[in-house]
């Protein structure tokens, strides 16, 4: 029965007890012992024994003449709490949205971080990196004199922008 009466309220039917039981022994059902199944078959039976009454009324003019429900009505259909739910679902999925960029914010910022430390770190090495690959081509020229010499008046020449040959004079 319980089933019935949801599925019934959340579609905004309106129904008595007796409908549901009226619909449930017109199919051979038992309204205490209902599946989904079984309770969404009771509901569709109310609903057109529903219709098939509103057809028969008079204009479907309503039973107290003036065509107004009153506050308290059992047939007066409720208006479903779907505007606030669609707005709670809106606010929490703007927090959860809010929340995934605050939280890539803060890993980007710590990557970019960690990044322009390892450049500056690459650039305060630079000179020491330069120094120790110039030593270790000199290592493998060490046999011959000449070239050692050519490449220390290289580094000269670059470092100082003369000429080793001008600066002995």
């Amino acid at each position: 029965m319980q089933k019935v009466k949801e599925i019934l309220l959340a579609e905004g039917i309106e129904f008595d007890e007796g409908d549901i039981l009226s619909a449930a022994s017109a199919i051979g059902m038992d309204v205490d012992n209902l599946n989904d199944a079984e309770a969404q078959e009771v509901a569709i039976q109310v609903v057109q024994a529903k219709k098939s009454t509103a057809l028969t009324t008079a204009n479907g003019k309503s039973k107290n003449g003036n065509g107004k429900l009153g506050k308290n009505s059992p047939r007066r259909k409720s208006t479903p709490p779907l505007q606030g739910a669609i707005t709670h679902a809106s606010q929490i999925s703007n927090q959860e949205i809010q929340s995934l960029e605050d939280v890539l914010n803060v890993g980007i910022d710590a990557y970019t971080t960690d990044k322009a430390d390892q450049l500056l770190s690459t650039i305060r090495n630079a000179p020491k990196d330069v120094v120790s690959k110039f030593v270790s081509k000199a290592m493998e020229e060490e046999a011959d004199v000449d070239s050692f010499r050519a490449i220390g008046d290289e580094l000269v020449a670059g470092i100082f922008g003369i000429s080793p040959t001008n600066a002995t004079e």
